[in-house]
């Protein structure tokens, strides 16, 4: 082994300077292609610079070279839950555990994986298990308090997370999760400044300078800008009214997603501009996921009025009016573009056999409210609509009487234009849909339909499909 570099890398690593960190380790595989250790943490450098195929490759090498090497096995199962394989890394986990049962980051992973299988009590079990072993830190205890997240057991999260950040080198992570437990409590007011530690490694800003924090912005440029997904851009342009009314001789611009630029050119002095390009020069910017912190928004100042409108002079119509009420379904998250972050988006999607019970309703149209085709399960009675960007949703969502959808964009723009929405919700719920209940705290046209267990969408779609039809036979105008 070269000691010298050995050594040196990992100090780099260490330092977080993985690229220097591989340079040493390459040295040491020139001079010794059997250093198992070498090629494992290599891997790991790889890992912490999410070369995840390569990082795979090395571990593989460290695991021929060394087979019994539980570090190796341990390592390994991470990058497997990174592609998703959480079958492969669990085996891997046990098979370490059935050596060494007091091996506590096994237990930790274990209790991860668990977590992504939605075994939100074997994941506590598991975390638990690991702190009884090796006692308190902050990456255990964020992970159990991710499991008690999940469990929809902010309050037990929030204390497990308060002990990480008692101790010493607690990262940012345990900050945000902080401010999902907090969100999903309520306690907005406390949960935006811990919100904002999402920049300090798990995303990175596009414009990091002259951040707005509040200050008068006459004669001024803001630039606000979308940051995180669709939903969140829809959901946070609520405040850019309210902004551009109280600072009247400002110059708001407004940067989103391009399938959102027709759509929000209705948002009166403001120019809205495609994130994707350049930007005009600026005093001061904030990512739009801020802005509720900035002004000090918590749940008794939370607007909750219709805030869009379709913004088309000749929309496209739906069928002509028959008397039926028109139903819109959306049933598929965005895809993530696999790995561990698919598992995550299918998880909120709803699966097209669960929407099945609408099919016997009579007086009903159903039309798709989410591009592309529809699912071989719905053809022939869910009606497709020509959609290209949330412009064209809009023009069509105004027509409908109600949306019955999983927790997308499209509930978003939706209860944006104050139609109702019927939310098919997971049972982890969602931050901004607080722990429990059936409203949301953000539209008063939504209600929520949420899971009974985990992966259960069958009743949840018996459910909807028996108040849809309680709905028709009284004729009820609430359908929120």
């Amino acid at each position: 082994m070269n000691t010298q570099a050995f050594e040196q890398g990992n100090q780099l690593m260490a330092a977080g300077q993985y690229q220097q960190a591989i340079a040493c380790f390459d040295r040491c595989l020139q001079v010794n292609s059997q250093d198992w250790q070498a090629w494992l943490n290599r891997g790991n450098a790889r890992m912490a610079l999410r070369q995840l195929n390569l990082a795979l490759e090395d571990y593989l090498q460290a695991a021929t070279l060394q087979p019994q090497a539980s570090s190796v096995k341990v390592n390994l199962a991470v990058l497997l839950k990174e592609l998703g394989e959480l079958a492969l890394a669990e085996s891997l986990l046990r098979e370490v555990l059935g050596q060494e049962p007091g091996h506590a980051d096994a237990w930790s992973n274990l209790g991860t994986i668990c977590y992504y299988q939605a075994d939100y009590a074997q994941a506590w079990q598991c975390q638990q298990q690991a702190l009884d072993i090796a006692g308190d830190s902050p990456a255990r205890l964020n992970n159990l308090a991710m499991a008690c997240i999940a469990a929809l057991q902010p309050l037990q999260a929030e204390q497990q997370l308060r002990r990480a950040l008692a101790l010493p080198d607690a990262p940012a992570v345990c900050r945000f999760n902080l401010a999902v437990a907090l969100l999903m409590q309520g306690r907005y007011a406390e949960a935006w400044p811990y919100y904002e530690a999402r920049w300090e490694g798990m995303l990175q800003p596009r414009w990091p300078a002259q951040r707005w924090q509040g200050q008068p912005l006459a004669g001024k440029t803001l630039l606000l800008w979308a940051e995180q997904g669709l939903g969140d851009t829809l959901q946070m342009v609520r405040f850019v009214p309210l902004l551009r009314a109280a600072n009247p001789e400002a110059h708001i611009v407004l940067a989103v997603q391009d399938s959102l630029l027709r759509l929000l050119t209705q948002l009166d002095g403001v120019t809205v501009v495609p994130l994707s390009s350049a930007v005009p020069a600026f005093d001061w910017q904030l990512p739009l996921m801020s802005l509720p912190g900035v002004l000090n928004v918590d749940l008794g100042s939370l607007p909750r009025q219709p805030y869009l409108r379709s913004v088309l002079a000749q929309p496209p119509r739906l069928l002509p009016h028959t008397g039926r009420l028109k139903v819109g379904l959306v049933w598929l998250a965005v895809p993530q573009g696999g790995g561990i972050a698919e598992l995550a988006r299918q998880g909120r999607s709803v699966p097209a056999e669960a929407l099945l019970p609408l099919r016997e309703l009579v007086g009903v149209d159903f039309y798709a409210l989410q591009p592309g085709a529809v699912d071989p399960l719905l053809a022939g009675w869910v009606q497709p609509l020509p959609l290209q960007d949330f412009a064209d949703t809009a023009a069509m969502a105004v027509q409908l009487d109600l949306l019955i959808t999983a927790d997308t964009a499209a509930l978003h723009l939706m209860a944006a234009l104050g139609k109702p929405v019927w939310v098919m919700m997971r049972a982890e719920r969602a931050p901004f849909f607080l722990a429990e209940g059936h409203s949301s705290p953000w539209y008063d046209s939504v209600a929520l339909w949420c899971q009974p267990r985990v992966g259960e969408w069958r009743e949840v779609g018996l459910q909807v499909a028996d108040a849809l039809h309680r709905l028709l036979i009284t004729g009820s105008d609430s359908l929120a």
